[in-house]
């Protein structure tokens, strides 16, 4: 495994494992060795593009209007599903369920994404968008409740 792929899964910071490369040798070495999708396995992880059972029971209202039962949603919909009803206790549930360096890369790119259109379309009304990503109101708020998790 990677220390990319180590820094995803375990949801640790690169420089964590770089400390662990020379202090914790025998740790990093056999992480080194693990395989990285029979890692994820073993410890039930999952990636952005993954698709797995949703419940939407377990947040405060039901972001997929389509169905009321589980159901099979991509987990990268799921988060940015979330994240826009900026509630505290889902982007917590959401840190908790996938992690939060998974969580953070979703918002990282959603704004990014939205910031390259230019705008935000509301039943017919563009709304333009300007500066960086990275600096708006809504974004710093949702990144400080992931940072605080």
């Amino acid at each position: 495994m990677t220390q990319q792929q180590m820094s995803k899964l375990l949801d640790i910071p690169e420089r964590t494992l770089r400390d662990w490369k020379h202090g914790r040798n025998r740790l990093y070495t056999l992480l080194e060795n693990l395989e990285y999708e029979d890692a994820k396995n073993r410890i039930n992880a999952v990636d952005m593009d993954d698709i797995i059972d949703f419940e939407p029971s377990e947040y405060s209202s039901n972001m997929f209007w389509q169905t009321n039962q589980k159901s099979q949603q991509k987990v990268y919909a799921i988060i940015s599903n979330y994240l826009s009803t900026t509630n505290n206790s889902d982007i917590n549930k959401l840190c908790s369920k996938f992690g939060k360096n998974i969580v953070r890369a979703v918002l990282n790119d959603k704004y990014k994404k939205l910031y390259a259109q230019g705008y935000i379309s509301t039943s017919g009304m563009d709304i333009p968008l300007l500066g960086k990503y990275n600096e708006n109101p809504m974004f710093k708020q949702i990144l400080g409740v992931i940072n605080d998790f």
